[in-house]
């Protein structure tokens, strides 16, 4: 194999880890937090758990998929918490999303093979972290467990 090859391997095979083309690990239960304290600094990295009511945001990013906003309320008032999302069938997965959609058009595949739609309230597990400067969110969190909150 030629040095032109390899480095060029190296550079995928990085680029395949660095994305995420890793093996993904499956969603867990993380610790309880507050919704006033999930954001801390002291928890970015750490799995935590949060009640709270999913919303589509007002728009799509395809590059990035989905993420969804978490309030505390039913009011959806004051700084949500971004959840990261994929469309799919799966478990902790939301369906698809029309072109044009409403807060109606919000499914969620939880963990128990029920679907919580715009208004249940959900206790979202994720690790904890921070997106660009400029998001509606402080922090968000990735590699989502839904379950139906007490």
């Amino acid at each position: 194999m030629s040095l032109r090859s390899l480095m060029a391997a190296s550079l995928f095979a990085f680029a395949l880890v660095a994305c995420g083309g890793g093996e993904k690990k499956p969603p867990t239960v993380g610790e309880a937090k507050g919704f006033a304290t999930v954001c801390d600094k002291a928890n970015e990295g750490k799995r935590v758990a949060v009640d709270g009511y999913l919303r589509l945001p007002d728009q799509l990013n395809p590059k990035i998929g989905p993420v969804l906003r978490l309030y505390p309320t039913t009011e959806f008032s004051g700084q949500p918490v971004g959840v990261s999302t994929v469309i799919g069938g799966q478990p902790n997965q939301i369906g698809f999303i029309p072109k044009e959609y409403t807060d109606k058009d919000l499914k969620v595949n939880m963990t128990n093979g029920q679907v919580a739609g715009f208004g249940t309230k959900v206790k979202v597990s994720g690790d904890v972290y921070y997106p660009l400067v400029g998001q509606e969110f402080p922090c968000a969190l990735s590699n989502p467990l839904v379950e139906l909150a007490n």
